[in-house]
């Protein structure tokens, strides 16, 4: 099933904000990627709808702005195009395209994917080996067996997208 691509007009059925074509260009031009080029069409496509879907889920609550058309959510599921979104020197995007920050992040996150990350899986945690709590003057501890289980971060999808979202310490009065 070929992409359906979000060009800032509210395309119904949009599942991806950027096109295989574009997502490869990309590729070729920051670090061919072994992986990318090894895979198919369809697994790469397949990787840019989860990554899209993974900015989303991961970003929606933080995107600056809002959605361009009160009927958005009911033709499509995507989080873009926004209106009032304003990029860190105050130029608010237009509300006909997708921030180049955007596609870009989520190329970068299809490449996690072709890579072998599931972005959307489950996080594991460590098993505990141990509590122990006081109460006066407070202390508590935790042993985990064999430590406790990093969560992955992606630093470089945050730094891309961190334009388009609000920050996580900014405080909202209303």
């Amino acid at each position: 099933m070929a992409l359906t691509v979000e060009t800032g007009t509210g395309v119904t059925g949009a599942d991806s904000y950027i096109s295989l074509a574009d997502a490869n260009t990309y590729v070729s031009n920051h670090g061919d990627s072994a992986a990318w080029s090894a895979a198919t069409d369809a697994s790469k496509e397949q990787a840019l709808r989860l990554a899209t879907q993974y900015i989303d889920l991961k970003y929606a609550d933080r995107f600056k702005g809002c959605k361009t058309w009160n009927t958005q959510a009911k033709r499509q599921n995507l989080q873009w195009p926004r209106q009032g979104a304003i990029d860190n020197d105050g130029y608010e995007y237009p509300d006909d395209e997708m921030p180049a920050c955007l596609l870009s992040a989520v190329v970068e996150a299809a490449l996690r994917i072709i890579a072998g990350d599931d972005l959307l899986g489950v996080i594991e945690t460590g098993t505990i080996a141990s509590e122990s709590s006081t109460v006066g003057p407070l202390s508590q501890s935790i042993s985990y067996v064999g430590g406790k289980m990093p969560m992955k971060q992606y630093p470089k999808i945050y730094a891309l997208i961190r334009p388009i979202i609000n920050s996580s310490t900014q405080m909202m009065r209303g």
